[in-house]
């Protein structure tokens, strides 16, 4: 059995995302391709792209995209993300969405 089909064969609430055991390695805006790999074939990957999209300032490796601080390639990753969700079944709420990095207080 693959990979691919062992994950497929686990309940979505039964599984335990990558993420969770090493969060550090997510909170990168420049993780390596394994993390990426292990994102992409992660059976909550809608969801989570879906809480990247409605988590203000979110920045890292989310559902296998990486969002960057700004700029425009921070847009075009949470319209990535959207779009991820939205295909998974997890639509997101209309005209909300987590652009802005939240400034730490006194910054």
């Amino acid at each position: 059995m693959t990979a691919t089909v062992a994950l497929l064969a686990v309940r979505a609430d039964e599984y335990v995302p990558a993420c969770t055991t090493d969060p550090e390695r997510w909170t990168t805006t420049e993780p390596d391709d394994e993390a990426k790999a292990l994102c992409r074939r992660c059976p909550l990957r809608w969801r989570c792209a879906r809480e990247a999209w409605e988590t203000p300032g979110a920045e890292g490796l989310w559902a296998g995209v990486v969002i960057p601080e700004s700029g425009r390639r921070r847009d075009f990753a949470l319209r990535q993300l959207r779009s991820l969700a939205a295909h998974g079944g997890y639509p997101v709420r209309p005209g909300y969405r987590a652009r802005r990095r939240i400034a730490p207080a006194g910054e």
